[in-house]
């Protein structure tokens, strides 16, 4: 597998736009594409999942020309046609499995299912005979070309805390739980033992500016599994992994851009059954008081609080009239979620001490972000939160295309919940570039993300 650069015939989006957001008008007057004070030449993008592209659950060769950092490029290439950037792309048509949309049910939550056929599999070993959620299967990807490493260095379930890890992406720690990364494997030669830290160091050695977009990988595991797996990050550690990463990428006064996280409640999979989600509508004609949980840690079943999310999984049983097995042998049917006798399941909910242990360390890691940018590095932040998540929260239009948090039909978010489609990809690259034009006095264009598909699954 080679990895992809990008060429000007192949780079081109249709429409530039002189509004981000509100309004989106096109600007009749634009001026001519330029980079301002930025050296466009080489454009290293350093992040987790969202960075490479995941969405809908997985990562596919079409979900990563979709990345906002290839957005961003494209859009670069127009400025510099001899600027690179290459990412180390899956073979065409394959991916790593996704979900795809069986019907939305009729609380608008999707119904989905994931599709393995097709995987860029080139091997898998049996792992983690102990890890929360019993034993499991770990798959090894089609490898992109290792040399030079990818320009998107974009790694699904990378944590800061895991920056230092020795051979997070060499095949002979695949069986030790938490040192194997498989997506980090496919970036490397084979057996390499270098750590996400030294890939950082060694790519940003050509490269001529970054973007930085970190720490959500630290919590989404902890989150999506209702604080039943994974660990939530340690404050200490996520800032100090930061500022190691940021050193390297602004060595030698390299420029570019570092997102501050968006807050965890604005993602669907958490605010659908927030207190501010859907979840009252849901109960046919309950009151959020009279739904129950079984909570952590002594295990007694209790009212839901609000400060309690319930997980997707959770929403789509909820009120559903199962046959339970009472102590006493006796079999009753009682509804999930909205009986004593059939709470929703500690892994149906996040709760409210485990929101606040995995959210608050990512709070405190936006402080520093922002400190570090101002003081140290001197460097413009985006605050992707305020920019952007919280806009399509509350519903924005862009040239009448409305995009909001909605599942599907919102345009924004994917089928998880928590990545995001094409479109939502070419606004979060059009938010980065408006920081970059503001800040480098440049004149990127902008994506039009009306023109991207609303799905990156392969068709």
């Amino acid at each position: 597998m080679h990895l992809h650069r990008f060429s000007l015939r192949s780079a081109v989006l249709p429409l530039a736009f002189g509004t981000l957001l509100a309004g989106c008008t096109p600007d009749q007057s634009e001026p001519t594409p330029n980079a301002g004070t930025l050296d466009v030449a080489k454009y290293l993008a350093v992040g987790d999942g969202y960075t490479a592209g995941l969405s809908d659950g997985g990562l596919t060769a079409t979900s990563q020309e979709y990345a906002y950092p290839a957005l961003i490029a494209r859009q670069i290439i127009r400025l510099n046609p001899e600027a690179s950037f290459t990412q180390g792309l899956l073979p065409a048509g394959t991916g790593t499995g996704y979900l795809t949309l069986r019907g939305i049910d009729d609380r608008g939550l999707p119904q989905t299912s994931r599709v393995t056929r097709g995987r860029a599999v080139r091997g898998s070993f049996f792992a983690n005979p102990t890890a929360c959620g019993g034993p499991d299967t770990t798959f090894l990807y089609a490898q992109a070309a290792s040399s030079p490493l990818s320009q998107n260095l974009g790694v699904p379930g990378l944590g800061l805390t895991q920056i230092e890890v020795a051979g997070l992406g060499n095949t002979a720690n695949q069986s030790r739980t938490g040192s194997f990364n498989p997506y980090f494997e496919r970036l490397l030669p084979a057996n390499d033992n270098r750590t996400y830290l030294q890939a950082v160091t060694d790519a940003s050695a050509s490269a001529s500016f970054f973007t930085f977009f970190m720490g959500l990988g630290d919590a989404l595991p902890y989150v999506l599994s209702g604080g039943e797996c994974g660990s939530f990050p340690n404050t200490t550690t996520l800032n100090a992994n930061a500022k190691k990463v940021l050193d390297r990428l602004t060595s030698n006064s390299r420029k570019g851009v570092i997102a501050l996280l968006p807050t965890l409640q604005n993602l669907p999979v958490l605010r659908l059954g927030g207190k501010d989600g859907i979840r009252r509508t849901l109960t046919q004609g309950a009151s959020p008081d009279s739904i129950y949980v079984r909570s952590a840690p002594a295990n007694v079943v209790r009212a839901i609080d609000a400060g309690d999310f319930i997980l997707p999984a959770g929403l789509a049983r909820l009120g559903a009239a199962e046959q339970i097995t009472l102590p006493n042998g006796t079999t009753v049917t009682a509804r999930y979620g909205l009986s004593k006798r059939n709470p929703l399941v500690r892994r149906d909910v996040l709760d409210y001490f485990e929101f606040s242990r995995v959210n608050s360390p990512l709070v405190a890691l936006n402080t520093e972000l922002d400190r570090l940018a101002k003081t140290v590095y001197k460097l413009p932040t985006v605050n992707l939160d305020d920019e952007l998540f919280t806009q399509v929260n509350r519903r924005i239009s862009v040239n009448g295309v409305e995009y909001s948090s909605e599942p599907v039909r919102g345009n924004f978010y994917s089928l998880d919940l928590y990545s995001l489609t094409p479109r939502g990809n070419a606004l979060l690259a059009n938010t980065f570039i408006k920081v970059i034009n503001a800040n480098y006095q440049a004149n990127i264009p902008f994506v039009d993300p009306n023109s991207l598909p609303t799905t990156a699954r392969p068709q």
